[in-house]
C-alpha cells in the first residue's frame, strides 16, 4: 500500500537534466510513496521536459531564461501551498528506509529546516550540512588548515530518543522544510546564484530562532554530495559566496579577510606559474579570478 504525505509537496529544478530527475522522482515514488505534489520548475531547459505519470500529481513551471539554481528553488517553494515541503536536487535517489519516522519527529518538535544524511553515489558518507560553522579565519587559511580544524570537530548528536540533531546550517540538497518559517524569513535570498544560498538561509532562519537540524535517520545518495560537482565556474560561484557569505554574517571579517586571502592567493598564483611549464593546472586560472576578485570586489 502507498504511503501518502498529504500535508507535503516535493519540490525541485531542472536544467537539460530530465533524465536525472525522473530518476530522483521514481526512486521517491518507489521507496518513500506519494506527496501531495511535485512542482518541477524547469530553468530554460533547451528541451522542455515531459514526465510521465506518478503517485503524486505534478506541475510543471518553466522559465524562459534561466535564472540559476537559488531563483528557480525559490520559485518553486512560493508555489506550495501544503504546511511543508521537500526541496530535492534532481541528482538525488532516495533510498528504502524510514523517512516517514523523521518526518513525523521533525513535525512534533517543530523542526524549520532539516536534510538528511547522505552519501555519494560510490557509498561514501558526506556531509549534508555545517556544523559548527567554518570561521572566516579557517576560510583564509586555506584547506589544510581546514582539514585539521575539522578534526577537532564533534559530530552534532540528536538527544536522547530522538533522531534530529541541531546543525549551524543544512544543506538544500535535500531539504525537508516547514513553510511557516520559509516565507517569514523571505525565502532565499536571491542575490545569491547557487552556492551558500542554503547557508544564508539557515543562519537566517536561526537568527529568527527556528529550527534548523540533520535527521541522522535516514539517508539519500547525492550525486554532487560534498559540491564536487562542476568545474572551474561552480568553484569560484561557491568561493565568492563564501566570501559574501561571511562579510554579511561576521561583519568584523571585513577588515581581515580580504587582505588575508590576497597574502595567500598571491602565493598560490606565483607556485601554480612556476609548475606551469611542467604541470597543466586548472587551478592558476581560478586563482588569478580569486586574486582578481578579492582585489577588485565581486558584482
Amino acid at each position: 500500500m502507498t504511503k501518502r504525505f498529504h500535508d507535503l509537496t516535493l519540490a525541485t529544478t531542472v536544467h537539460n537534466n530530465v533524465g536525472t530527475c525522473l530518476a530522483m522522482l521514481r526512486s521517491f515514488d518507489i521507496n518513500l510513496g506519494a506527496a501531495a505534489g511535485i512542482i518541477v520548475v524547469d530553468d530554460a531547459s533547451e528541451m522542455p521536459p515531459h514526465f510521465p505519470s506518478f503517485n503524486s500529481p505534478v506541475f510543471t513551471l518553466r522559465n524562459e531564461t534561466a535564472l540559476g539554481f537559488c531563483k528557480a528553488a525559490d520559485r518553486a517553494l512560493r508555489e506550495v501551498t501544503t504546511p511543508y515541503a521537500l526541496l530535492v536536487d534532481a541528482d538525488v535517489l532516495f533510498e528504502p528506509g524510514h523517512f516517514q519516522g523523521g518526518y513525523a519527529e521533525f513535525k512534533r518538535n517543530n523542526w524549520d529546516w532539516i536534510n538528511f544524511r547522505q552519501t555519494s553515489f560510490e557509498g561514501i558518507a558526506q556531509n549534508s550540512y555545517e556544523h559548527p560553522l567554518m570561521p572566516p579565519w579557517v576560510f583564509a587559511a586555506g584547506n589544510q588548515l581546514f582539514v585539521a580544524w575539522q578534526k577537532l570537530q564533534r559530530a552534532p548528536k540528536p538527544g536522547p530518543g530522538e533522531r534530529i540533531a541541531a546543525v549551524d546550517a543544512a544543506h538544500s540538497s535535500c531539504a525537508l522544510i516547514k513553510m511557516e518559517a520559509f516565507r517569514a524569513i523571505g525565502g532565499f535570498d536571491l542575490s545569491y546564484a547557487q552556492c551558500q544560498s542554503d547557508v544564508d538561509l539557515s543562519l537566517r532562519l536561526r537568527e529568527r530562532g527556528y529550527r534548523v537540524g540533520v535527521d541522522l535517520g535516514y539517508q539519500v545518495k547525492h550525486h554532487g554530495a560534498g559540491g564536487k560537482s562542476g568545474e572551474v565556474a561552480r568553484v569560484l560561484d561557491l568561493y565568492r559566496a563564501r566570501l559574501r557569505l561571511y562579510e554579511r554574517t561576521y561583519p568584523r571579517s571585513r577588515f581581515y579577510l580580504r587582505p588575508l586571502l590576497f597574502i595567500r592567493h598571491t602565493l598560490e598564483l606565483i607556485w601554480f606559474a612556476l609548475m606551469a611549464p611542467f604541470k597543466k593546472d586548472a587551478r592558476l586560472r581560478a586563482r588569478l579570478e580569486m586574486l582578481k576578485g578579492v582585489w577588485k570586489g565581486y558584482h
